[in-house]
């Protein structure tokens, strides 16, 4: 079932008397491993993966659900340890460049016969899919200590053709070994004498 058949295989009358709620799961693609897991407290099992609760500890920046093809980033912030922070300084190879996914799931907050409260309903959909940048972090003595993680959406460099800038780089991806763009770095800005 897509994301939109789950959302019409709710009766209408249990959409509006307030017995359905939204959380957030979120899925990292880390070198070490993937990670699931999501803002509410305790491990959900859902889907044939258990996610993990993070309660409040992490946060996650305003998300646009708009129709259009924005490439707002996702901001990922969590209260750190020291421990934590120079896990940050080094993960660079374990978390450049890594998908992330973040998705919206509905819960029952009633018991439905023999099932309890907090039961999903549906599959998840998701709000933001892309790539992880580098952490950093942030410490201002032991009353503020955070590790932030920015993600760039799908389209945050739709508007670059690849390997369409007139730099060595970008000709050696194109033509291994071509020397043709070698010296162009020495001659940005350079003005010609005329004799």
């Amino acid at each position: 079932m897509s994301g939109r058949s789950d959302l019409l295989a709710i009766p209408d009358e249990r959409l509006r008397n307030g017995e359905i709620a939204a959380a957030v799961l979120c899925w990292m693609d880390f070198a070490t491993g993937p990670k699931r897991w999501w803002a509410g407290f305790g491990d959900l099992q859902h889907d044939g993966h258990l996610w993990s609760g993070t309660g409040d500890v992490i946060s996650i920046s305003d998300l646009t659900t708009d129709y259009q093809m924005s490439a707002d980033p996702c901001t990922f912030v969590m209260a750190a340890t020291g421990e934590m922070m120079t896990l940050a300084r080094n993960s660079r190879a374990a978390v450049h460049g890594r998908q992330v996914i973040v998705y919206l799931q509905l819960f029952s907050t009633v018991a439905q016969g023999l099932v309890g409260p907090w039961q999903p309903l549906g599959t998840p959909f998701a709000l933001f899919t892309g790539t992880m940048g580098p952490m950093t972090y942030v410490a201002e003595g032991a009353a503020r200590r955070e590790v932030s993680l920015q993600c760039e959406g799908l389209w945050a460099r739709r508007n670059a053709p690849p390997r369409g800038l007139w730099t060595d780089r970008d000709q050696q991806a194109r033509v291994p070994g071509d020397k043709g763009f070698e010296r162009v770095a020495l001659y940005t800005n350079y003005k010609p004498r005329w004799f």
